[in-house]
């Protein structure tokens, strides 16, 4: 499955949307939203990621059960638990909108469709970034693949704990 979402603002999530815990405060400040992020990282209730390293851009996903041969410029490593058979994608604009007012959720109307389903538990997402962020200019197609994002259940609920969002530089 590939799905699509342009980013403004450089970072890209994967979120159950069941248990993610979204609102942090009517006036957060990066640092607040950034510690949220890890905080729900470690629940694992997200998966969330910078996309480049000047701004955001139009990216294509491929969601697959097994890495293609292509070498990936680099990968982390989430666990994630799906509680009411969905994951979705989402953006930064989303997550802060959520992050600020009680009555936005994830995902946001215009982003209901960047669903994955998956069977109810727990599972290893790998994210694959295809390019090299620092020596990129992006002409975004219907075949050009950003990140591939390989999806596998898993036995052990959670990884050893994240520190910052993954390939946050600041």
């Amino acid at each position: 499955m590939k799905l699509n979402i342009i980013d403004d603002e450089g970072f890209i999530a994967i979120v159950n949307n069941d248990s993610y815990q979204s609102f942090v405060d009517e006036d957060w400040q990066f640092d607040q939203l950034t510690a949220h992020f890890v905080s729900q990282m470690n629940a694992g209730n997200i998966a969330i990621w910078q996309t480049c390293n000047d701004g955001g851009g139009n990216w294509l996903l491929s969601f697959q059960e097994h890495p293609s041969a292509t070498t990936a410029f680099r990968q982390f490593e989430q666990n994630v638990n799906v509680t009411s058979g969905a994951l979705f994608l989402t953006n930064y604009s989303d997550l802060t909108l959520a992050a600020q007012f009680l009555d936005e959720r994830i995902p946001a109307r215009h982003h209901a469709d960047l669903k994955i389903e998956l069977e109810n538990g727990w599972y290893k997402l790998t994210v694959r970034q295809m390019f090299d962020p620092d020596d990129y200019e992006q002409e975004f197609d219907e075949e050009h693949i950003s990140f591939e994002v390989i999806i596998m259940p898993s036995a052990q609920p959670l990884l050893s704990p994240v520190k910052n969002v993954y390939w946050r530089d600041h």
